[in-house]
């Protein structure tokens, strides 16, 4: 509680200084998610997946599509106070032989601020827009998105990129065991990885996308940073004995969550 009251204050004297700053608003809103750093959720966010596939010879036009147009767009409205942030990812352990390659973009968004960005007239003209749209809409072979909710982690400081690597674990959970498992991850599991100097972030996310009554979908999404694919390859190889209380607590977490899948991801672009 002290801990808000002395942000909500700091808050409001860098208000009183410049209310009007564009820069001055986005400072606040970095300053906001580096605060997620020392907290488990001190200020709430929702990360939206969008899940991109296009063949393996257009990935490269794709990346350069994006570096050159869209990025810009969400970098304007990260500017602007309507956005936190936005990741482009490439999927690194796709299945043998996928002709495929496929891109998830994390949209990181403000729940009471979701979606109030529009734009982009000022950067590009309206046909070159169309244009970039319309080509980025024939490259895409099938797209998918998921909406999460941030329970709580620890993440790199605001103002800088995330690290290089990610690994996504989708857990099913019973949905009577929803508030012990995030309580078990948050209050055993979150500790344990921030101790391990190979894990540089880690986040706890729920999904609150409808579920349309699949009983086999993921309920949750448990996010880990690595600086390189050889960090990950570490960790995986680590094996440890346990003593009873640490071997009680891993038995306990997996009565009540099962790895529905796990994606590797590569950073390709990010903007703060």
């Amino acid at each position: 509680m002290k801990f808000k009251i002395k942000v909500y204050n700091l808050i409001c004297i860098l208000l009183f200084i410049n209310h009007k700053s564009i820069k001055m608003k986005k400072l606040i809103n970095l300053f906001l998610v580096f605060c997620m750093s020392f907290s488990y959720a001190q200020q709430r966010m929702y990360v939206g997946l969008h899940y991109v596939t296009v063949k393996n010879e257009d990935a490269q036009a794709h990346i350069d599509s994006e570096k050159k147009y869209f990025s810009k767009l969400h970098k304007q409205a990260i500017d602007n106070g309507s956005k936190i942030g936005w990741d482009m990812w490439r999927l690194e352990n796709p299945r043998y032989g996928e002709p495929h390659t496929t891109f998830v973009y994390a949209h990181l968004e403000d729940p009471e601020n979701l979606y109030n960005y529009s734009g982009g007239e000022e950067i590009f003209s309206e046909n070159e827009l169309k244009m970039a749209r319309d080509r980025w809409g024939e490259r895409v072979v099938k797209s998918g998105s998921v909406m999460s909710s941030y329970k709580g982690g620890f993440v790199p400081a605001a103002n800088q990129d995330p690290p290089k690597f990610v690994v996504l674990d989708w857990m099913m959970v019973n949905p009577l065991d929803f508030y012990e498992y995030e309580q078990t991850e948050l209050k055993t599991f979150l500790p344990l990885q921030k101790s391990n100097k190979k894990v540089k972030g880690w986040g706890l996310h729920k999904i609150v996308s409808p579920r349309n009554n699949n009983i086999d979908a993921a309920s949750y999404i448990v996010a880990r940073f690595f600086d390189s694919i050889s960090d990950i390859y570490d960790m995986m190889d680590q094996t440890s004995p346990m003593n009873k209380t640490m071997l009680a607590t891993y038995k306990n977490i997996l009565s009540l969550r099962k790895i529905k899948r796990s994606h590797v991801l590569s950073l390709v672009l990010s903007e703060r």
